[in-house]
């Protein structure tokens, strides 16, 4: 894959002069497995991704090398702080409502994905949160 400057993105018809990353923010109190939780950041970053299809964002995240941090929360009640956070900031959110199949009870909301945005935007909203 061929290295972009940071400065400016380029893919197709757009041009983005800004970072654009994406943050998954994670409930930690839920006691999931690594591969759980892998699974429940891997739907959050689908579903935003799809959400996202179109947009000049979207493409320069895809062009930069799709920049990602997971992010963790330790209760329900923090991860609807910084979803209302992101919301009312204009952010795109996803939320993952789990299944229910093996470890969580049907419809236990596991995590968000916050973006594709720019990194000033979503530093906004998530700068204070710790590394899951």
């Amino acid at each position: 894959m061929r290295e972009l400057p940071l400065s400016t993105v380029r893919n197709g018809p757009y041009v983005h002069d800004r970072r654009v990353k994406m943050a998954i923010v994670v409930r930690a109190d839920l006691g999931m497995g690594r591969g759980k939780a892998a699974a429940q950041v891997a739907h959050a970053a689908v579903a935003a991704t799809l959400r996202a299809a179109g947009s000049p964002r979207l493409a320069a995240w895809l062009a930069d090398g799709q920049p990602k941090v997971v992010l963790r929360v330790e209760s329900a009640e923090a991860l609807e702080e910084v979803v209302a956070a992101a919301s009312a900031a204009r952010l795109a959110v996803e939320t993952v409502a789990d299944a229910g199949r093996t470890q969580l009870e049907p419809g236990t909301v596991t995590c968000a994905a916050i973006g594709p945005a720019d990194d000033d935007a979503l530093d906004a909203v998530t700068g204070q949160l710790r590394l899951y």
